[in-house]
């Protein structure tokens, strides 16, 4: 298995360990970073894409594919998802060009452990596989930038155009930006050095949106 499935299955089994650690009525709570799903939704949402990777069913519209594994799985207490989950061991089948696998489970990963108030374990090794990946945020090509992100000691780079664009921050705080879970506030805040506007680049495709307020997240 390569550092890909490695950290997929590291994953599983820290969400799996908190849901089970966790009583049943408060994973029925809203999440406070995905307003639209409970706890219990963000369970079905991942075992949803591990049944449906295992199996072929790859998205042709995001929202539809994520919202058709919540409404299937919603019948099933969390318990019982996060002990089905085991059945679709999909971490063999994830490398590089499938990052994006990764990078939205350790994102409902830190979700959960938000929503439920404990400090997420994401890892070194992990971190560095997320940064790395989301270097694409910036589509460097065809906006001509040269992105240097400096996190946790490591450089990631991209790109060789003309326009500028810096950050030192940790690896954890700039994963939980790149994805929405900072408010345009909190971002801008970061120690940027940039030629270009950050926040109309990183969030310009409309997948990802800024939080609507400044997200504190509990640390060790």
């Amino acid at each position: 298995m390569n550092e890909y499935g490695t950290a997929w299955s590291a994953s599983r089994e820290r969400v799996s360990e908190l849901i089970l650690r966790t009583p049943l009525p408060e994973l029925e709570l809203v999440a406070p970073l995905t307003p639209e799903w409970r706890v219990r939704d963000i369970v079905a949402h991942l075992v949803g894409v591990a049944q449906d990777v295992s199996s072929g069913n790859f998205p042709q519209d995001f929202d539809a594919w994520t919202s058709a594994q919540v409404e299937r799985l919603r019948a099933i207490d969390a318990h019982t998802l996060v002990r089905q989950w085991q059945e679709f061991p999909i971490a063999e089948m994830l490398s590089e060009p499938l990052a994006i696998a990764l990078f939205d489970q350790t994102t409902h990963e830190a979700d959960i452990c938000h929503a439920v108030g404990v400090p997420s374990e994401l890892d070194h090794a992990t971190l560095a596989l997320l940064s790395k990946f989301t270097l694409n945020r910036f589509g460097a090509s065809e906006n001509n930038l040269n992105v240097t992100l400096q996190l946790d000691g490591q450089d990631f780079v991209t790109g060789t155009g003309a326009n500028e664009v810096r950050l030192s921050a940790t690896s954890f705080e700039w994963f939980r930006a790149s994805s929405g879970r900072r408010s345009v506030r909190q971002i801008r805040a970061m120690k940027w050095r940039s030629d270009i506007d950050v926040i109309e680049c990183l969030f310009k495709s409309g997948f990802f949106t800024p939080a609507e307020f400044d997200v504190v997240e509990v640390t060790r």
